[in-house]
């Protein structure tokens, strides 16, 4: 991991913000040098400069690397300050939480919700991250509990199998489609797209082939109901997704396919060396939320 102090993060973060060394080194209270001296020493443990220097030039100019560096050193920084308020915290008080983005917009909120609400003692940090990010941060113990859809193989990481769920076709209700889809009928072109698994792929690519292009591919789940407005537009989301797109859009309609995706489904990971109630307590409540939610099977035996 690279050494980065707070200071050096500070220092670009103030450049970039006031457009001008001059000012930066005013509001940070320090010389121009010594500024300089900062933003040498973040680009040598980079590896690549932030700013362009040309002589002459009053506001600064940031390289592609820099404009790059600007959303890292803003989640740095956060966790800079995550990390220095945890020290007022009582022990054992801090649970980190860590799911893929579909799992954490669309069925997460609720369970988060009454989890705080039964734990009042808890202060919860909500991450959310791809499946092989989840791991990291579990095998590196920055997290306590993760919820993924790509499994993998970690020594250090505990991997277990917690519900799955069927896939279903959405499209706008204007558009003439019949009640049971069969992909063979579908027009790959008019899809919008989410790479939801491994296994997805291989069913698409089965089916469209390796080299077919969707009308849009995304991978943020909050695009896709503006998309779903394009006509004939149509989409392959898991049926948690489908009920709540459809439930909240009254233009959208979900259908059962006919030779669909295989099921999703979903693991929840911990660090072998882990362990807490609280792991326990967040699993029985979101097997609570999960049995309201139709065309879920709950695949883990609480003790």
């Amino acid at each position: 991991m690279i050494p980065l102090t707070q200071l050096e993060i500070e220092a670009f973060l103030n450049i970039v913000k006031y457009g001008s060394i001059t000012k930066a080194a005013e509001v940070l209270y320090i010389s121009q040098p010594a500024l300089s001296r900062r933003i040498k020493s973040l680009e040598n443990e980079l590896q690549y400069e932030l700013f362009i220097r040309q002589k002459g030039i009053r506001n600064v100019i940031l390289t592609p690397q820099g404009e790059a560096f600007i959303p890292i050193a803003e989640k740095w920084q956060q966790l800079w300050l995550e990390t220095k308020e945890i020290k007022t915290l009582p022990k054992n008080t801090v649970f980190h939480i860590a799911a893929i983005d579909s799992i954490n917009t669309y069925i997460l909120p609720k369970v988060y919700k009454s989890f705080v609400e039964e734990n009042t003692q808890i202060h919860l940090v909500i991450h959310s991250l791809h499946s092989d990010d989840c791991y990291k941060y579990v095998e590196n113990k920055v997290v306590n509990l993760g919820f993924i859809s790509d499994d993998m193989y970690s020594k250090d990481v505990k991997t277990v199998p917690i519900f799955s769920e069927k896939m279903c076709f959405i499209y706008n209700k204007e558009d003439n489609y019949p009640e049971i889809i069969h992909p063979s009928k579908l027009d790959c072109k008019l899809e919008i797209r989410l790479p939801w698994n491994p296994e997805f792929d291989k069913w698409h690519n089965y089916w469209f082939g390796s080299l077919s292009k969707s009308l849009i591919v995304v991978d943020k789940m909050s695009l896709l109901d503006n998309f779903l407005q394009i006509k004939n537009s149509w989409a392959i989301v898991p049926l948690s997704i489908g009920y709540w797109l459809a439930q909240n859009n009254s233009n959208l309609e979900i259908h059962e396919m006919d030779d669909g995706p295989p099921e999703r489904i979903y693991y929840y990971i911990q660090h072998m060396d882990y362990h807490s109630k609280y792991i326990n307590i967040f699993l029985r409540i979101l097997q609570y939320h999960l049995d309201s939610i139709p065309g879920i099977v709950f695949l883990l035996k609480l003790s």
